[in-house]
């Protein structure tokens, strides 16, 4: 028989497999998360992964099912110690033994892309060697044009269709999923996490070994330590836990905020403390922020702790996607009722995660989605978080957040490049001063003659509104300004011969200089709101 039809045949039974299990749990008649699961660890490897991958897409799916699909376990059956061995030697096309000393047959563990092993290079030194599944892409393509052939056919997606619409999620999770197959793009992960965390004094990163990792096998070193979870051993070492998780937050924290560039899988399998120093041992799953996301994302978190509704509306509606027309009024209440429900708790005593949700439940109703690096830090978050409250309760990670986002914006304000940016705008807004007093006798002189015109864009009548009742304030204020101004010169002009006048003189002088001052703050005040 040929290989085209081996293939076919292959591809058929495979797709009578996903049909019968769908059949089997009775999709047509609903969904839950744990049904949901349950299928997915009955389908296999790739749509364990598929799970894995969904549990980090809050955007996607509701917490309830979050929740659940973080139960799929990593662990699947290992490959043949033999299979290891052939993928090894195909890989690098030549004896292992001129490369590995020993390779050891047990598995430090087997997940649905790859497992990994323990070995020995010539040289002595002790790596690991992650190996990927034979076929595990094409597996996965099949998988994926199968299932979505299975799904159209039950016509399931009108079960989904208020939870999830699958040819696009299952198109983008088969992406995401190939390039975290790509282990020289974990490679390259590892290395910039090195570079961003050079600094950092009680961070370590393992060694890539370059020469020895292609697309199908990564090896880095081997650094035998101790799990943050095994929280006995390390009191006994002399570590106080207190402190481990007093830097791991502020660290994750600095990776995302500061740096965006974080580990996107945060839990304690994924951490080890060695010679005093944390050590993040997986990179297949790792999140990026761009400048313009970390800039504004910095600027949301210090709007939220200054309860300012208005410019957290502003910053997420930036961010995130709207599917169709904002209701910007209910979106503002919204906002204030989960603002409200946090203002008069402590700071330290604020679950991020319980926050972090209501907010996207909240986008979601208003529907509104956020862009995936955004929610792969949210999860992210929710992982650490839950990381340290095993760790060490007393941390907070919202403290953290709060302190690193406020510092991070000072910084920005403080750059020389936007001082000098800003004092260019100054010097530009007294310019524009001068002009004033014509601009207002113009205007006045329509006015009187009922020729003035306002051109208003109304696509937000709230925020319109409120910028028309800030124009009209000033007007007020310029035209009083220049009115004490013209009072004052008049004085002069006619002499100042008493003390009354020469009162009134200073009265008008220290008024009027008074308001220009308080309208040249304004003007800046303004261009800084206009950057955010």
């Amino acid at each position: 028989m040929k290989d085209k039809e081996i293939k076919n045949l292959s591809n058929s039974e495979r797709f009578f497999e996903i049909v019968d299990i769908l059949k089997k749990h009775e999709i047509l008649s609903g969904i839950n998360p744990i049904k949901f699961r349950i299928i997915l660890e009955e389908l296999g490897p790739t749509f364990i992964k598929i799970g894995q991958i969904l549990s980090n897409r809050s955007d996607l799916l509701p917490n309830e099912y979050i929740i659940e699909l973080e139960k799929l376990r990593s662990d699947v059956s290992p490959m043949e110690y033999s299979e290891v061995l052939e993928i090894l030697g195909e890989e690098y096309n030549t004896r292992l033994f001129k490369i590995f000393l020993k390779i050891d047959k047990n598995p430090v563990g087997s997940a649905s892309i790859a497992q990994v092993h323990k070995a020995t290079l010539l040289n002595g030194e002790s790596v690991v060697v992650k190996v990927q599944r034979r076929d595990i892409k094409e597996k996965m393509i099949s998988d994926i044009k199968l299932l979505k052939k299975a799904l159209k056919i039950l016509r399931v997606q009108k079960i989904f269709k208020d939870i999830v619409s699958f040819d696009d999620v299952l198109d983008e999770l088969l992406t995401t999923s190939l390039e975290e197959m790509n282990f020289l793009t974990e490679a390259a992960h590892i290395e910039e996490f090195n570079e961003v965390n050079k600094e950092v004094k009680y961070i370590r990163v393992p060694r890539v070994y370059k020469n020895l990792t292609t697309e199908k096998v990564l090896v880095m070193e081997y650094i035998e330590g101790i799990s943050i979870k095994n929280h006995e051993v390390l009191i006994n070492e002399g570590y106080d836990l207190e402190e481990i998780g007093s830097k791991l937050a502020d660290n994750y924290i600095y990776q995302a905020i500061d740096m965006g560039f974080f580990h996107a899988d945060p839990h304690p399998d994924n951490i080890l403390i060695k010679d005093g120093k944390i050590v993040y041992v997986d990179y297949g799953m790792m999140g990026r922020l761009n400048n313009r996301n970390k800039e504004i994302l910095s600027k949301c978190i210090v709007a939220i702790f200054n309860d300012n509704i208005r410019e957290v509306e502003r910053n997420l509606l930036i961010l995130g996607n709207a599917k169709y027309e904002v209701n910007h009024s209910k979106l503002c209440k919204d906002i204030e009722l989960i603002l409200a429900r946090y203002k008069t708790a402590d700071i330290k005593d604020i679950e991020i995660t319980k926050f972090a949700t209501e907010l996207i439940s909240l986008l979601s109703s208003n529907g509104i989605t956020l862009p995936k690096d955004i929610t792969m830090l949210v999860r992210g978050i929710v992982v650490i978080e839950g990381t340290l409250e095993i760790l060490s309760p007393n941390i907070n990670l919202m403290q953290v957040f709060e302190s690193r986002a406020k510092s991070s914006t000072l910084k920005d304000l403080l750059n020389k490049d936007n001082i000098m940016k800003e004092m260019v705008n100054v010097g530009n807004s007294i310019a524009s001063l001068g002009k004033i007093p014509h601009d207002l006798h113009t205007f006045l002189k329509d006015a009187s003659r009922g020729e003035a015109k306002f051109n208003i864009e109304v696509s937000d009548s709230n925020k319109q509104i409120d910028r028309f009742e800030k124009m009209v304030h000033r007007i007020v204020v310029c035209v009083l300004d220049v009115a004490f101004i013209v009072g004052a010169a008049l004085i002069v002009a006619n002499g100042v011969d008493t003390p009354e006048q020469s009162f009134l003189f200073y009265l008008y002088l220290i008024v009027g200089f008074s308001f220009t001052v308080w309208l040249f703050i304004k003007m800046y005040i303004d261009k800084l709101n206009r950057r955010k």
